[in-house]
Protein backbone atom coordinates (compact mmCIF):
# COMPACT_ATOMS: atom_id res chain seq x y z
CA UNK A 1 0.00 0.00 0.00
CA UNK A 2 1.41 3.38 -0.95
CA UNK A 3 0.17 7.05 -0.16
CA UNK A 4 -0.12 9.65 -3.45
CA UNK A 5 0.29 13.15 -2.15
CA UNK A 6 -0.11 16.41 -3.87
CA UNK A 7 1.21 20.24 -2.29
CA UNK A 8 -0.31 22.54 -4.11
CA UNK A 9 0.82 26.08 -4.74
CA UNK A 10 0.11 28.99 -2.20
CA UNK A 11 -2.23 31.71 -3.83
CA UNK A 12 -1.96 35.44 -2.52
CA UNK A 13 -5.41 36.16 -0.59
CA UNK A 14 -5.28 40.14 -0.07
CA UNK A 15 -7.64 41.79 2.19
CA UNK A 16 -9.98 43.37 -0.19
CA UNK A 17 -9.50 46.41 -1.98
CA UNK A 18 -10.40 47.28 -5.63
CA UNK A 19 -7.90 49.00 -8.56
CA UNK A 20 -10.72 51.30 -8.82
CA UNK A 21 -10.25 52.46 -5.38
CA UNK A 22 -6.34 53.02 -6.07
CA UNK A 23 -7.33 55.35 -8.97
CA UNK A 24 -7.69 52.56 -11.86
CA UNK A 25 -10.83 53.47 -14.26
CA UNK A 26 -14.07 51.25 -14.43
CA UNK A 27 -13.18 49.94 -17.83
CA UNK A 28 -9.41 49.75 -16.70
CA UNK A 29 -10.27 47.52 -14.23
CA UNK A 30 -12.92 44.75 -15.89
CA UNK A 31 -9.33 43.78 -18.26
CA UNK A 32 -8.04 42.80 -14.83
CA UNK A 33 -11.31 40.89 -13.95
CA UNK A 34 -11.43 38.86 -17.26
CA UNK A 35 -8.21 37.78 -16.77
CA UNK A 36 -8.85 36.45 -13.10
CA UNK A 37 -7.33 39.36 -11.11
CA UNK A 38 -9.77 40.74 -8.74
CA UNK A 39 -7.78 42.23 -6.26
CA UNK A 40 -4.23 44.10 -6.14
CA UNK A 41 -1.33 42.64 -5.16
CA UNK A 42 0.41 44.32 -2.10
CA UNK A 43 2.98 45.98 -4.72
CA UNK A 44 -0.05 47.07 -6.63
CA UNK A 45 -1.45 48.78 -3.84
CA UNK A 46 1.30 51.06 -2.89
CA UNK A 47 2.62 51.87 -6.40
CA UNK A 48 -0.36 53.15 -8.41
CA UNK A 49 -1.19 55.63 -6.74
CA UNK A 50 2.06 57.51 -6.38
CA UNK A 51 2.88 56.69 -10.20
CA UNK A 52 -0.50 58.24 -11.20
CA UNK A 53 0.13 61.35 -8.86
CA UNK A 54 3.45 61.42 -11.12
CA UNK A 55 6.03 60.62 -8.54
CA UNK A 56 9.67 59.21 -9.05
CA UNK A 57 9.70 55.45 -7.79
CA UNK A 58 11.99 53.37 -6.90
CA UNK A 59 9.85 49.66 -5.71
CA UNK A 60 11.77 46.17 -4.78
CA UNK A 61 9.90 43.00 -4.90
CA UNK A 62 10.68 39.70 -5.68
CA UNK A 63 10.02 38.39 -8.66
CA UNK A 64 6.28 37.20 -9.40
CA UNK A 65 4.99 39.72 -6.54
CA UNK A 66 3.21 41.36 -9.99
CA UNK A 67 5.22 44.36 -10.64
CA UNK A 68 3.97 44.52 -14.14
CA UNK A 69 0.59 45.56 -13.20
CA UNK A 70 1.92 48.16 -11.15
CA UNK A 71 3.60 49.76 -13.77
CA UNK A 72 1.40 49.66 -16.80
CA UNK A 73 -1.87 50.32 -15.48
CA UNK A 74 -0.77 53.24 -14.54
CA UNK A 75 1.07 54.23 -17.50
CA UNK A 76 -2.55 53.43 -19.83
CA UNK A 77 -4.71 54.99 -17.25
CA UNK A 78 -2.72 58.36 -17.70
CA UNK A 79 -1.95 57.68 -21.84
CA UNK A 80 -5.75 57.07 -22.42
CA UNK A 81 -6.54 60.31 -21.65
CA UNK A 82 -3.71 62.23 -22.99
CA UNK A 83 -3.52 63.71 -26.73
CA UNK A 84 -2.51 61.58 -29.50
CA UNK A 85 0.41 62.80 -31.81
CA UNK A 86 1.33 60.52 -34.76
CA UNK A 87 5.05 61.30 -34.28
CA UNK A 88 8.25 59.51 -33.95
CA UNK A 89 8.66 61.16 -29.95
CA UNK A 90 8.20 58.38 -27.45
CA UNK A 91 5.96 59.27 -24.44
CA UNK A 92 6.61 56.56 -22.27
CA UNK A 93 9.63 53.96 -22.77
CA UNK A 94 10.01 50.69 -20.50
CA UNK A 95 13.67 49.42 -20.55
CA UNK A 96 14.25 45.72 -19.93
CA UNK A 97 17.35 43.26 -19.96
CA UNK A 98 15.46 40.66 -21.90
CA UNK A 99 13.41 39.78 -25.02
CA UNK A 100 11.19 37.18 -23.42
CA UNK A 101 10.64 39.87 -20.65
CA UNK A 102 9.99 42.77 -23.65
CA UNK A 103 7.20 40.02 -25.07
CA UNK A 104 5.75 39.37 -21.34
CA UNK A 105 4.77 43.51 -21.16
CA UNK A 106 3.82 44.04 -24.66
CA UNK A 107 1.31 41.04 -24.11
CA UNK A 108 0.04 42.32 -20.92
CA UNK A 109 -0.23 46.16 -22.59
CA UNK A 110 -2.64 44.41 -25.24
CA UNK A 111 -4.92 42.24 -22.78
CA UNK A 112 -5.46 45.59 -21.74
CA UNK A 113 -5.88 47.89 -24.77
CA UNK A 114 -9.66 46.73 -26.35
CA UNK A 115 -10.83 48.34 -22.90
CA UNK A 116 -9.07 51.63 -23.16
CA UNK A 117 -11.08 54.76 -23.88
CA UNK A 118 -8.91 55.37 -26.92
CA UNK A 119 -6.32 53.07 -28.44
CA UNK A 120 -2.64 53.69 -27.36
CA UNK A 121 0.09 52.63 -29.53
CA UNK A 122 2.64 50.51 -28.40
CA UNK A 123 5.52 48.12 -29.50
CA UNK A 124 8.22 46.03 -28.22
CA UNK A 125 11.58 46.23 -29.80
CA UNK A 126 14.51 43.51 -29.02
CA UNK A 127 16.98 41.75 -30.90
CA UNK A 128 17.30 38.67 -32.84
CA UNK A 129 14.94 39.72 -35.20
CA UNK A 130 15.21 42.24 -38.26
CA UNK A 131 15.24 45.76 -37.32
CA UNK A 132 13.47 47.37 -40.80
CA UNK A 133 10.33 46.47 -39.44
CA UNK A 134 10.71 47.81 -36.11
CA UNK A 135 12.02 51.21 -37.54
CA UNK A 136 8.93 50.93 -40.04
CA UNK A 137 6.29 51.01 -37.03
CA UNK A 138 7.80 53.31 -34.65
CA UNK A 139 5.69 55.96 -36.37
CA UNK A 140 3.24 57.05 -34.33
CA UNK A 141 4.39 54.55 -31.08
CA UNK A 142 3.93 56.27 -27.65
CA UNK A 143 4.25 53.41 -25.41
CA UNK A 144 7.82 51.49 -26.25
CA UNK A 145 9.35 48.34 -24.57
CA UNK A 146 12.38 47.75 -25.40
CA UNK A 147 15.99 45.78 -24.95
CA UNK A 148 19.04 48.34 -24.35
CA UNK A 149 20.74 47.67 -27.19
CA UNK A 150 17.97 47.83 -30.06
CA UNK A 151 16.86 50.58 -28.51
CA UNK A 152 20.46 52.38 -28.81
CA UNK A 153 20.38 50.62 -32.52
CA UNK A 154 17.11 52.11 -32.74
CA UNK A 155 18.47 55.55 -31.77
CA UNK A 156 21.40 55.46 -33.97
CA UNK A 157 19.17 54.85 -37.41
CA UNK A 158 17.07 58.13 -36.20
CA UNK A 159 13.72 55.90 -36.06
CA UNK A 160 12.53 57.63 -32.92
CA UNK A 161 13.68 60.59 -30.45
CA UNK A 162 13.25 60.91 -26.41
CA UNK A 163 13.48 64.12 -26.44
CA UNK A 164 9.37 64.51 -25.29
CA UNK A 165 9.85 61.74 -23.18
CA UNK A 166 7.48 61.70 -20.04
CA UNK A 167 7.66 58.52 -18.41
CA UNK A 168 10.59 56.02 -17.94
CA UNK A 169 10.35 52.88 -16.29
CA UNK A 170 13.49 50.14 -16.09
CA UNK A 171 12.48 47.00 -14.90
CA UNK A 172 14.61 44.49 -13.73
CA UNK A 173 17.50 47.12 -13.29
CA UNK A 174 19.68 44.75 -11.05
CA UNK A 175 19.69 42.45 -13.92
CA UNK A 176 20.61 45.28 -15.98
CA UNK A 177 23.98 44.82 -15.17
CA UNK A 178 24.07 41.37 -14.62
CA UNK A 179 23.54 40.60 -18.48
CA UNK A 180 26.33 43.29 -18.96
CA UNK A 181 24.02 46.45 -20.10
CA UNK A 182 25.65 48.92 -17.97
CA UNK A 183 27.68 50.66 -20.41
CA UNK A 184 24.36 50.87 -22.98
CA UNK A 185 22.23 51.71 -20.17
CA UNK A 186 24.42 54.56 -19.36
CA UNK A 187 24.17 55.86 -22.96
CA UNK A 188 20.41 55.65 -22.64
CA UNK A 189 20.70 57.62 -19.17
CA UNK A 190 22.28 60.95 -20.46
CA UNK A 191 19.32 61.05 -23.60
CA UNK A 192 16.79 61.34 -20.71
CA UNK A 193 14.95 64.52 -20.55
CA UNK A 194 15.02 66.35 -16.92
CA UNK A 195 11.46 66.54 -16.19
CA UNK A 196 10.99 63.19 -16.81
CA UNK A 197 8.94 60.89 -14.18
CA UNK A 198 11.38 58.32 -13.35
CA UNK A 199 10.71 54.57 -12.43
CA UNK A 200 12.88 51.72 -10.92
CA UNK A 201 12.01 48.62 -10.20
CA UNK A 202 14.38 45.89 -8.86
CA UNK A 203 14.20 42.33 -6.83
CA UNK A 204 17.51 43.75 -5.17
CA UNK A 205 18.83 46.76 -4.19
CA UNK A 206 22.38 46.55 -4.42
CA UNK A 207 25.44 49.52 -5.37
CA UNK A 208 24.45 49.67 -9.15
CA UNK A 209 20.26 50.33 -9.02
CA UNK A 210 21.86 53.25 -6.76
CA UNK A 211 24.20 54.22 -9.26
CA UNK A 212 21.17 54.26 -11.54
CA UNK A 213 19.81 56.85 -8.76
CA UNK A 214 22.46 59.08 -8.58
CA UNK A 215 22.34 59.45 -12.57
CA UNK A 216 19.24 60.44 -12.75
CA UNK A 217 19.30 62.80 -9.67
CA UNK A 218 15.61 62.95 -8.85
CA UNK A 219 14.21 62.20 -5.37
CA UNK A 220 12.76 58.66 -5.67
CA UNK A 221 10.15 57.69 -3.41
CA UNK A 222 11.13 53.97 -2.52
CA UNK A 223 8.62 51.12 -1.34
CA UNK A 224 9.68 47.59 -0.97
CA UNK A 225 7.57 44.37 -0.72
CA UNK A 226 9.64 41.30 1.12
CA UNK A 227 9.21 37.83 -0.22
CA UNK A 228 6.46 36.52 2.03
CA UNK A 229 7.34 32.70 3.27
CA UNK A 230 5.19 30.28 2.78
CA UNK A 231 3.37 28.53 5.42
CA UNK A 232 1.70 25.06 6.13
CA UNK A 233 -1.93 27.04 6.26
CA UNK A 234 -1.22 28.56 2.75
CA UNK A 235 -0.82 24.77 1.29
CA UNK A 236 -3.81 22.33 0.42
CA UNK A 237 -2.60 18.89 0.76
CA UNK A 238 -4.90 15.65 -0.84
CA UNK A 239 -3.64 12.11 0.33
CA UNK A 240 -5.07 9.14 -2.07
CA UNK A 241 -4.59 6.04 -0.91
CA UNK A 242 -3.81 4.13 -3.46
CA UNK A 243 -2.29 0.31 -4.43
CA UNK A 244 1.37 0.36 -5.41
CA UNK A 245 -0.03 -1.29 -8.85
CA UNK A 246 -2.36 1.94 -8.75
CA UNK A 247 -0.01 4.89 -8.64
CA UNK A 248 1.15 5.33 -12.31
CA UNK A 249 -2.10 5.32 -14.35
CA UNK A 250 -3.63 7.75 -11.33
CA UNK A 251 -0.98 10.20 -11.95
CA UNK A 252 -1.39 9.94 -15.71
CA UNK A 253 -4.59 10.83 -14.61
CA UNK A 254 -3.94 13.64 -12.30
CA UNK A 255 -1.55 15.23 -14.86
CA UNK A 256 -4.46 14.85 -18.26
CA UNK A 257 -6.83 15.85 -16.04
CA UNK A 258 -4.87 19.47 -15.44
CA UNK A 259 -5.55 19.53 -12.01
CA UNK A 260 -2.29 21.47 -10.82
CA UNK A 261 -0.23 24.17 -12.67
CA UNK A 262 3.40 22.89 -11.75
CA UNK A 263 3.73 19.49 -11.11
CA UNK A 264 7.01 18.00 -9.20
CA UNK A 265 7.34 14.48 -8.78
CA UNK A 266 9.67 12.73 -6.14
CA UNK A 267 10.33 8.85 -7.25
CA UNK A 268 12.77 5.94 -5.07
Amino acid sequence: KAYFCINCTTVYNPIYMTFESLGISKKLSQALHSQGINAPFPIQEKAIPLLLKGKHLLGIAPTGSGKTAGFVLPVLEKRQHASYKNSRNISVLILVPTRELAIQIESFVKSCSPHLERSVQYMAAYGGVAINPQMKNMMGTELLIATPGRLLDLMEQNALSLDHLETLIIDEADKMFQLGFEEELQKILKTIPANCQHILFSATLNDKVETIKKTLNVAFETIEIEKQAETAEAIVQTAYYLTPERKGPFLRYLLKADQTIQTLVFVT
